[in-house]
């Protein structure tokens, strides 16, 4: 049984279960032969009673699509299946209001860009491009299908969009023909749904001359790809490409592409590193502290983990799981490496929030946390906060106090009730205990943060990029995204890029 999203959501409405004709513990070996055949046995208390039924029968034809044969008789469908129904609880708990309102004057939040219907802005990065502004942001934007360039000087805002791509994801800027000017690697996811399509792509957008680029294709016929990062992996003194293809339905992979140092970007050798869909990210940090560049993955679908893959030199990588969540829909989204503790060495801050898959509902378990770098290639678990829908975190000192705060964004919450956040800054009181402060509730739906100084204040300020979830996938056939947690749809324009301005925390 293994964690879907997109329209099979659409099936999984209440429907009855059979009654339990044996005890839980006769029924256990046969959980833990078929669900754990595929991925970490899950807790019946994960989801709601009325979820298991039709979830199990989906997760059945998975399995039995998987292997080309009926490899569970009726009877034994039935026993899983009334022991998840009569184990579940009829509501998941609800998370309390744990958020602290700030004293005194708030963020302002302040729209950049234009405005939407259907914000989709899946990624949004502080860059330095052209140089000709004070701050420069890139923003994939799936609902226009085009990289857009915001540059804000002097507190007004430019957006000119850069490339069509189908569905961009992440960018990374750097100089990658070394011409001196700064190039762009772009991810194109392909599709929104998590098919087995392969419809991944690997652009570059090569800067001819201030401010004007060509767009060129360097990969395609992957399945859907989430991430790219150009680095030198094999220490040769060129820049390689580490890709992460999250794909869906059992097609992705990790894989890094070695350049052959010919001096045309076309000139690579492909290497596999892993072999599974779910890939989210795939970011380059010596996090042994060996000086050689490792890749840090987080892996969602059925996966959940966080899988290292650190680099031994000349091109071999030893890849380790340094994390496995306790059941298959924990809903992993984001990692980002940080020295939170401020010791030294590199920790891996991270946050699960996806609910766009068996069932749409908000999860007490959601939030966000962080693996506490211990050496040895040893990590320790700690809880930063339980956040519905945590999307995305971002790094950065807020009150200028010295310590490591953590910013985060959800983009799937109760937003009807005015209590609940889409932005929540996570207060580092320098021991690594935080405070959640309550930052925004709107927009609902929060897929990527930045922290950057956007009026040069000496205070970081909070770049959002906008996503409305449930509205898309509900114009792609998805009627079970109920709105009993998300607010309607009002026809009022939305914003896709938005700066929560710092009132002036700790400002130096």
């Amino acid at each position: 049984m293994m964690r879907i999203a997109g329209s099979i959501a659409a099936a999984l409405l209440i429907s009855s279960a059979p009654a339990l004709s044996k005890t839980a513990e006769e029924v256990m070996p046969l959980v833990n032969s078929y669900c754990g055949a595929c991925h970490a046995v899950p807790r019946p208390d994960v989801l709601p009673k009325r979820t298991w039924p039709e979830l199990i029968r989906i997760m059945t034809g998975i399995m039995q699509e998987r292997t080309g044969k009926a490899n569970i008789s009726e009877n034994q469908f039935n026993d899983i299946t009334a022991f998840y129904y009569g184990a579940a609880p009829d509501e998941l708990p609800v998370l309390p209001y744990a958020e602290v309102p700030l004293e005194g004057k708030g963020f302002t939040a302040r729209d950049i860009g234009a405005m939407s219907q259907l914000p989709f802005v899946t990624n949004v990065n502080v860059v330095r491009l052209t140089g000709k502004a004070d701050v420069e942001l890139l923003a994939c934007d799936g609902e226009t299908r085009e990289l857009k360039l915001l540059t804000g000087k002097r507190g007004k805002w430019k957006e000119t969009a850069l490339a069509q791509v189908d569905v961009p994801v992440h960018t990374q800027v750097l100089d990658i023909d070394g011409d001196k000017d700064m190039d762009v690697l772009l991810a194109d996811l392909g599709q929104l749904p998590p098919l087995k399509d392969l419809v991944g792509k690997l652009w570059l957008l090569r800067q001819t001359s201030p401010g004007k680029f060509t767009k060129e294709l360097l990969l395609d016929k992957m399945g859907r790809t989430s991430d790219a990062q150009a680095v030198d992996l094999d220490g040769d003194g060129d820049l390689d490409i580490a890709v992460a293809v999250f794909g869906g339905h059992d097609v992705g992979e990790v894989i890094w592409l070695e350049n052959g140092g010919q001096g045309a970007v076309s000139q690579y050798t492909r290497h596999t590193l892993l072999g599974i869909s779910g890939a989210i990210n795939v970011t380059p940090v010596d996090l042994n502290g060996d000086g050689r560049m490792d890749l840090v993955s987080l892996v969602a679908q059925e996966h959940e983990a966080i899988v290292v893959f650190f680099n031994k030199g000349g091109g071999e990588f030893q890849v380790d799981t340094v994390a496995r969540a306790p059941h298959p829909m924990y809903g992993s989204t984001s990692m980002t490496p940080a020295d939170l503790d401020k010791d030294g060495d590199i920790d891996i801050v991270f946050t699960n929030g996806d609910a766009f898959d068996a069932q749409t509902d908000p999860k007490p378990y959601h939030g966000v946390q962080w693996l506490e770098n211990m050496g040895d290639l040893k990590f320790r678990f700690h809880d930063i906060g339980r956040l519905y829908g945590a999307s995305t975190a971002a790094v950065g000192d807020l009150d200028n106090d010295g310590d490591l705060d953590v910013v985060a964004g959800s983009w799937v919450s109760f937003w009807n009730d005015p209590k609940r956040y889409a932005v929540v800054w996570y207060e580092n009181d320098g021991k690594q205990n935080f405070t959640a402060r309550g930052l925004a509730t709107r927009p609902a739906g929060i897929a990527s943060i930045k922290l950057v100084d956007v009026n040069g204040d000496g205070a970081l300020d909070i770049v959002a990029g906008a996503i409305r979830m449930d509205l898309l996938l509900t114009k792609m056939g998805s009627p079970y995204l109920a709105a009993r947690h998300f607010p309607p749809a009002d026809g009022k324009p939305m914003p896709r890029v938005l700066v929560l301005e710092n009132p002036g925390l700790g400002k130096r």
